[in-house]
């Protein structure tokens, strides 16, 4: 492939990138930059958010600017929703802080009982629009022991999480106080201002109020994005839309091309080659891209793989965190196809 057709291709996915309303900042950390992973999974809305833009300030700390939205439309990217007591926090990586939470009630989502969200604390956000424009950091967040949290969330699970699992992110830092709703808050300021349907400030409001406002608002969200979380080989065969042979070819990003992103995961995006389709039926007229682990794979190997395609036709990514297999399984991987036939 020539440079000039190498370029169109990234242009491409980049585009494709850039149309895609669902999940736009984990599409960000996969392309263009590790560090601004505090924004990894988000889910899609019913509207439009623009992709973020990010500067650096100093080294240790990256800008970020987000249009404005407000607590209705913010609740559309929850995959979950709680009522849940701080446990405590401690440094996560070398830029996190992870909170433990113990999980009362679920209002969306089926939540573990104990349950980890992470902040990142190199990150400053800057959210303007609709006659607002806020800074603020997502790290500098206090929770305080024996207080019932009503908490919207989005999960953190991924076949490339460094996160533990059952890891959440919050959606705008919205953290909704149900024993004092006056001291709920979002973007670190009082969230009373951006609401228009629950008025947070007023003393008689209940929270079953709020509890019942919430969830219908999230009735309808997509749920998280679940991956095969089985060791067994068959399970993940069988579970795999594709399983295709592959040559691995020139890197699209390796793991350490930024900074801070390790803290939530570690991959490498390599062009490859499709060999052979042992499973799916893929037309390529050019290479695929596919996110790997990091250190897994080297310029030239021939593997194995199982994977999904991304929603938006960009990437492929594998099926669960074991769905890299080596040619030397090449026999047992086509009886499993062929017994599921």
């Amino acid at each position: 492939m020539s440079e000039k057709e190498r370029n169109r291709v990234k242009e491409n996915n980049m585009s494709n990138v850039r149309r895609q309303k669902g999940k736009i900042a984990f599409v960000f950390l996969v392309i263009i930059a590790p560090v601004i992973g505090y924004l990894i999974f988000n889910t899609s809305r019913d509207y439009e958010r623009p992709v973020p833009e990010y500067t650096w300030d100093e080294p240790a700390r990256v800008t970020i600017t987000l249009e404005y939205v407000g607590f209705e439309e913010a609740l559309k990217d929850a995959t979950d929703v709680v009522v849940a007591q701080y446990v405590g926090s401690r440094p996560f990586g070398e830029k996190l802080t992870e909170y433990e939470f113990e999980v009362l009630d679920r209002v969306l989502g089926d939540a573990a009982d104990r349950i980890f969200i992470y902040e990142a604390n190199d990150v400053s956000i800057t959210v303007s629009g609709d006659r607002h424009r806020i800074i603020y950091r997502p790290g500098e967040i206090t929770f305080i022991p024996e207080i019932d949290y009503l908490l919207p969330l989005m999960s953190l699970d991924s076949v490339y999480s460094n996160t533990r699992e059952n890891g959440f992110r919050l959606i705008d830092n919205i953290v909704i106080n149900l024993d004092e709703p006056s001291n709920s808050t979002m973007y670190n300021e009082p969230l009373n201002p951006h609401s228009r349907r629950l008025d947070f400030d007023n003393s008689q409001i209940s929270r079953d109020q709020i509890i019942s406002r919430v969830q219908r608002l999230t009735r309808r969200n997509t749920p998280a994005e679940d991956f095969i979380r089985s060791e067994d080989i068959a399970d993940i065969i069988n579970g795999s839309p594709y399983v295709l042979v592959v040559e691995v070819g020139e890197v699209l990003r390796l793991s350490g091309e930024g900074s801070g992103g390790a803290d939530w995961r570690s991959t490498d995006i390599y062009y490859v080659t499709l060999i052979e389709s042992l499973k799916g039926d893929i037309v390529v007229e050019d290479e695929l891209v596919i996110v790997f682990l990091a250190d897994s794979v080297f310029l030239s190997e021939r593997h194995i793989v199982a994977v999904r395609q991304r929603p938006d036709g960009s990437f492929y990514h594998l099926t669960s965190r074991n769905s890299l297999f080596s040619m030397d399984q090449l026999g047992e991987i086509l009886e499993i196809i062929d017994n599921s036939d």
